[in-house]
């Protein structure tokens, strides 16, 4: 069961985007996660292969980063 999340952020810069990025990937190497910084909404797309994608533990680890996440809804 594949899952995918989608995050408005107001992560600024494409190296703080691949940062955060890897520090997600490294805490959920399950997750395919990418930053569209050139969006308005910053979004950030999290997809899982295998069951959910925790959304409250990504929101919980971008607040620790300073980091605005939100779910978007689609």
């Amino acid at each position: 069961m594949s899952s995918i999340e989608i995050f408005k952020t107001n992560i600024k810069g494409k190296r703080a985007a691949a940062n955060l990025a890897t520090d997600l990937q490294q805490l959920f190497p399950e997750y395919k996660i990418t930053v569209d910084i050139d969006d308005c909404d910053k979004v950030m797309r999290i997809e899982s292969n295998r069951g959910e994608v925790k959304a409250r533990d990504i929101i919980k680890l971008m607040k620790q980063k300073n980091v605005l996440c939100e779910v978007l809804n689609y």
